[in-house]
């Protein structure tokens, strides 16, 4: 088990490291020239970890166990932030480990809340390596959800449907690596269609690299305060509308599609439908709220319709940006946002929440039992991407259900017990265990910033923003005596 993990950490602390002279071109090209040793002795040090892992700890060509993929879900996510972190303290900008871990576990988990007040005032290369750490934790979560996640029974995850072939008994680098190389490809794709049309929508090229890398991890950093991309006009939101739902959809759908020119994926898929069906009635629902603003207010309905539009996306992607006027939308909205977030994006994506797949396993299960009960003694098998969904699933899928439910309460509790109002911790709670910190705005008002919270309150939104990643049954199942001693 340790060998399995030990090797894979290490392949990734080499790549991570290798990502860290990218940072190296943007102080060049903005005159930053202080933060050029920092990274690249970040750089040599991250790499140099990483092979240490790599060569004390050998693969191994059998298929992982599902105790191998928890025991690596969990000490990945531990790991990388405390490495990533290291850039943000040797630069300056973040002097404070408990403020560097901060930003890069939401940046990896792509939650978007930040630490910095105001985004602007800090070095482009520091806003430049907030981004790539967000776009690689993107691409890290896409790999994880089509080669790992499958395996660990999590909640249901073994129905989930991938396009891509793949080879049965393959090892843990060897799936991760096949999981990468076609996905890689489609994500860079969209991530660099994304970033031209917002430079011809009126973004300056580093902002509109930043933003796309942001929106196709799901992420939503801003190099601004108080992101909301308005402040670059409409065309923008209508820009990265479609780009969000991409984010938040099965990414290995879109490979195919890429790859063949074919629709039949997406047409096959239950899960894509429901989704955009929740979608387009969270549109209509936040639209008839806007609507609904009292007497004042000069906001055409085209306009409300394109912030619907925008909130909807952002809120079930969990991207998390902020629409037009966010601070002065009605509470309803705010309500809204939050039930778009815990539901989430679908399974195979970069956005968190509970997941589409999930929930539309228990409205079929909610119909089954309304049909036993009109007939008692008829059999209503259970179907989901031609698996059946038997017991155990089900009983996953609830459990994992109870814990968020669980989870949302006790930390909003804990926050309570920190001197936060409670609606504002519920609204801390639930962006940032749904990966959508940057929305915290818009669902928690009263909230003044993450810079100002006191460090237990910075771990607690750490904490907070890894169980999301992590699901909360892994971290149980690695925590239970029985697992640890088997």
């Amino acid at each position: 088990m340790i060998t399995k993990v030990g090797h894979l950490i290490g392949y990734l602390l080499i790549i991570l490291g290798i990502s860290e002279f990218t940072p190296i071109l943007v102080a060049l090209a903005f005159n930053e020239e202080y933060l050029i040793l920092p990274f690249f002795i970040c750089a040599m040090l991250t790499i140099f970890i990483g092979l240490g892992f790599y060569y004390a700890f050998t693969d191994d060509p059998e298929k992982p166990s599902r105790s191998d993929i928890i025991t690596f879900l969990v000490v990945v996510w531990l790991v990388l932030p405390i490495i990533a972190s290291i850039p943000f303290m040797v630069s300056g900008v973040l002097t404070k480990f408990t403020d560097a871990y901060f930003e890069a576990t939401s940046a990896l988990t792509t939650s978007g809340a930040t630490i910095l007040a105001n985004p602007a005032l800090a070095p482009k290369t520091i806003l430049f390596w907030r981004a790539l750490l967000q776009w690689q934790g993107g691409i890290f979560i896409f790999v994880l959800a089509v080669s790992m996640i499958p395996l660990s029974a999590i909640g249901g995850a073994d129905l989930f449907k991938s396009a891509l072939p793949h080879g049965e008994g393959e090892g843990i680098v060897a799936r991760s690596k096949s999981a990468f190389k076609p996905l890689i490809k489609v994500y860079i794709f969209f991530t660099l269609i994304c970033m031209i049309l917002l430079n011809f929508s009126g973004m300056g090229l580093f902002d509109a690299l930043c933003t796309a890398m942001a929106t196709l991890s799901s992420g939503g950093f801003s190099t601004h305060a108080n992101f909301g991309v308005n402040s670059y006009g409409n065309l923008s939101e209508f820009i990265l509308i479609p780009f969000m739902i991409i984010a938040a959809t099965n990414l290995t759908y879109h490979w195919s599609f890429l790859s063949s020119g074919k629709f039949k994926k997406y047409r096959q898929d239950k899960e894509l439908s429901f989704f955009l069906f929740i979608f387009l009635v969270a549109t209509l629902v936040i639209f008839l709220t806007l609507t609904g603003l009292s007497e004042g207010d000069n906001t055409s309905l085209l306009k409300k319709m394109g912030i619907a539009l925008f909130t909807a996306a952002s809120a079930l992607s969990t991207t998390g940006y902020l629409p037009d006027g966010a601070s002065g939308m009605p509470l309803g909205v705010g309500i809204i946002c939050i039930i778009l977030l815990f539901i989430g994006g679908t399974m195979g994506s970069s956005a968190g929440g509970f997941k589409i797949l999930r929930l539309k396993i228990l409205f079929r299960q909610a119909n089954s039992e309304i049909s036993r009960l009109a007939y008692p003694h008829g059999l209503v098998p259970m179907r989901m991407n031609d698996m059946n969904v038997t017991n155990s699933i089900l009983m996953s899928i609830w459990t994992l259900l109870f814990l968020f439910l669980s989870s949302i309460a006790i930390i909003s509790i804990i926050y309570g017990i920190l001197g936060y109002e409670l609606h504002t911790g519920i609204g801390l709670t639930v962006a940032n265990l749904f990966s959508a910190g940057a929305m915290t705005g818009l669902i928690a008002p009263d909230f003044v910033g993450y810079n100002s919270m006191s460090h237990v309150g910075k771990w607690l939104t750490s904490i907070t923003m890894l169980l999301g990643r992590i699901e909360i049954i892994a971290l149980i199942i690695f925590l239970s005596p029985s697992f640890r001693k088997n």
